[in-house]
């Protein structure tokens, strides 16, 4: 039998998932579809590749498991080969599944889909956002094909570029009598009145920063969106902190706020692209990396953290 990429594509898809019912969500295929190419293979090899457990998907038997190894092979050289074939046509288009971390999304992707607009018009991106786990789990599980976000237990499937790291820094009212400093500590602001960005990994980092000094901080106001929260500093109902400011200075509908360095060197964050070890990556996908790679490389996310410089 001649196996079609398309089969070998359908069960490749059903192994990483683990389940029929996911992968053909991700193909918008039934599931008879892929059932179908499985049983087709199995039935020509006379071997089974997956084990069906009820209730729990499929897993690749130990004959299974090798046989998808040699179909990955098949499948990423063909994929070289249609990206070989665009080059030789100056051709690049295809869609990016793309996710973010809510709070850096209006930060960093103005920047970056500029530059990638810039060079390569034909791309397009489909943005998905949300905070760092989620996007990581969709990651996982295919949903996305990148992840712009932080560095945050990652599991050994998953690969990681670094683009910056961004230490943390307070804000604050711009009339607060803390305001005019170069510096601060924790200690100086932890019996203020905190608006805190209450996302689960951000709540979780900010706390912890409070611990290493045997601190804690008293959070009057949350909200889950950093400019709600940018807003309630500039209004003057307390300070808070983050890893990452606009790149542009913003207007505020009551008052302003000023940003100042935390000191001693307190743990930083570090944000990148995240995506699939074994994930199939476009050619539209290596050029969003590339182009961050070269932004990076060019200073370009330098002014979304703050280091020594108390203004906004």
């Amino acid at each position: 039998m001649r196996y079609t990429l398309k089969q070998l594509r359908y069960i490749e898809i059903a192994s990483r998932h683990k389940s029929i019912t996911n992968a053909s969500k991700e193909l918008n295929i039934s599931p008879s579809s892929i059932s179908a190419a499985i049983d087709a293979i199995e039935l020509d090899l006379s071997r089974k590749l997956f084990r069906r457990l009820p209730s729990k998907g499929i897993v690749p038997t130990q004959f299974g498991a090798s046989f998808l190894g040699h179909a990955r092979q098949l499948l990423k050289a063909h994929q070289t080969f249609e990206q070989s074939v665009d080059e030789q046509t100056n051709i690049v288009n295809g869609s990016i599944r793309m996710g973010c971390f809510t709070p850096a999304a209006p930060i960093l992707l103005p920047l970056i889909t500029r530059a990638l607009a810039d060079n390569y018009p034909d791309i397009s991106i489909h943005f998905m956002e949300g905070d760092n786990n989620a996007n990581i789990s969709r990651v996982t599980r295919s949903e996305i094909d990148m992840g712009l976000g932080f560095r945050s237990n990652l599991d050994e499937s998953l690969s990681f570029i670094p683009l910056f790291t961004a230490p943390p820094h307070i804000t604050l009212p711009i009339d607060h009598p803390l305001a005019k400093r170069d510096v601060l500590t924790l200690k100086d602001v932890y019996k203020e009145p905190m608006v805190l960005l209450d996302l689960q990994q951000t709540r979780d980092y900010m706390f912890s920063l409070f611990a290493e000094d045997d601190l804690t901080p008293r959070v009057i106001y949350s909200s889950k969106s950093a400019e709600m929260v940018r807003s309630m500093v500039a209004s003057g109902l307390g300070y808070s902190i983050f890893n990452l400011r606009p790149l542009k200075k913003q207007q505020y509908t009551v008052g302003d706020l000023v940003r100042i360095p935390l000191a001693p060197v307190y743990r930083t964050v570090e944000f990148g692209i995240v995506y699939r070890l074994d994930a199939f990556l476009s050619k539209a996908d290596n050029i969003f990396i590339e182009t961050c790679i070269e932004l990076r490389d060019n200073g370009a996310f330098n002014d979304a953290v703050l280091r020594i410089n108390p203004s906004e």
